[in-house]
């Protein structure tokens, strides 16, 4: 059996209590984090299996004009699970990628056009502010196009990430996502879908179709999984 100091174990206990973590908070730096400024509230499905559909919360920064990168957890609660990353870019950086890249992204148009992709704002304010504040931000990504790696698979996998990693896709047309989940949704943020999708009909611009090699899934039936392969390691 190993003996452990009393005055390690008390200092090991005191990693996980809220004083602890005020410390952390006092004598830190998070700029990355600090840097987060926007809050989109969308539904993911996995690339190979739209039938597994999750509700993913986007905490996003503008790393330049031309890239937002963001984390993405399954909730907003405090607990919420860190289950990936989305990269989005305009259809001006997208058309430069190679075909083969070009298989990982996915349009963002019809996810704006249909009021799916929503903009979350804190709980006291008011709908009529919400729909004046992702003005926008809708206006900047209907054409646009993420890549989106999910890390943690919480439908299968509730309590640790395991598994490799999913690309994820986001919904291109009508009948596609769960109506329930939609509707789950709107309920705990207390806004409609449907009334964001009439309201932006009345200011999105009519842009072209999403551009050619993205949400290959959709044109073909056949997507990318990504499985582990054992290979040498080059030292």
């Amino acid at each position: 059996m190993s003996y452990v100091e009393p005055s390690t174990e008390k200092k090991h206990e005191a990693y996980h209590t809220s004083a602890f973590h005020a410390a952390g908070e006092a004598i830190m730096l998070f700029a990355p984090v600090n840097a987060i400024h926007q809050h989109l509230c969308a539904f993911h499905y996995y690339a190979d299996d739209r039938t597994r559909q999750i509700e993913a919360h986007h905490f996003c920064t503008h790393w330049s004009k031309d890239l937002h990168q963001c984390v993405i957890y399954d909730s907003a609660e405090p607990n919420a699970r860190l289950i990936g990353i989305e990269y989005i870019v305009p259809r001006k950086i997208f058309e430069t990628l190679d075909a083969d890249e070009k298989r990982y992204w996915h349009s963002h148009k019809y996810e704006i056009e249909s009021g799916l992709l929503v903009l979350q704002t804190k709980p006291l304010v008011p709908n009529a502010v919400n729909d004046v504040a992702e003005q926008p931000a809708m206006l900047e990504l209907q054409d646009t196009y993420g890549k989106v790696i999910h890390t943690w698979a919480p439908d299968v996998h509730a309590d640790l990430p395991l598994g490799p990693p999913n690309l994820m896709m986001s919904f291109t047309g009508p009948g596609q996502v769960d109506k329930t989940k939609v509707r789950e949704r709107d309920e705990k943020l207390g806004l409609s879908t449907e009334a964001k999708r009439q309201l932006r009909e009345g200011y999105l611009p009519r842009i072209p179709e999403p551009a050619e090699g993205c949400d290959v899934g959709e044109k073909t039936g056949r997507n990318v999984q990504f499985v582990a392969k054992e290979v040498e390691v080059k030292i």
